[in-house]
């Protein structure tokens, strides 16, 4: 093994593989989904644009208190090479933002959902775990199995409410379930 696989391996043990990322921002995609069933969806479309605010500080707060900002290693390069793939799927929030503001709201949890999906394959690498490669696999068939199948009422509606609600759930569940494997599984 490699100076840099070990490290990469020795940076995957100390945040746990991303876990509490996942769990974090799992469990807010699957409150979503219930807003998803409860709100107008003006407002289950909001609450899913801006899940992440409530999803990060936890995750931060959380692995502040596992001590994993403690000794990061890599150093600097690793720690911003990690910021740097955490960020890039803020770059969809402009499409999101002009979805939401066309009304389009229906399909906001669908393009923020395939964004997620692309980001998690570089943490393949980082954490060295085929993880992030089937974790969005399954949710990019998910997706296209639950917009397929889909039944949208409203003429020029690109998905249904309750199919939108489905992408989050769908969303939600493969980042707990993958956030559970990550903390007891070491691949």
């Amino acid at each position: 093994m490699s100076d840099v696989e070990e490290l990469l391996v020795e940076l995957a043990e100390v945040n746990h593989r991303g876990a509490v990322f996942l769990l974090a921002y799992g469990t807010t995609w699957l409150v979503c989904a219930v807003l998803w069933r409860t709100l107008r969806s003006d407002r289950a479309a909001m609450a899913t644009l801006f899940q992440g605010m409530v999803a990060l500080p936890v995750a931060l707060v959380v692995s502040a208190g596992l001590g994993m900002f403690d000794e990061r290693p890599g150093g600097e390069a690793i720690t911003q090479l990690g910021i740097l793939i955490s960020m890039s799927q803020l770059l969809v929030l402009p499409l999101l933002i002009v979805l939401f503001a066309r009304g389009r709201y229906t399909v906001v949890p669908l393009v923020f959902s395939v964004a997620g999906a692309i980001h998690f394959f570089p943490y393949a690498w980082l954490y060295q775990s085929v993880l992030y490669i089937l974790m969005p696999i399954v949710i990019a068939v998910g997706l296209a199995i639950t917009y397929g199948t889909d039944r949208v009422v409203g003429e020029g509606e690109l998905m249904s409410a309750s199919g939108a609600g489905r992408v989050c759930a769908l969303t939600g569940a493969a980042l707990v379930a993958a956030g559970c494997v990550a903390v007891v599984a070491p691949f």
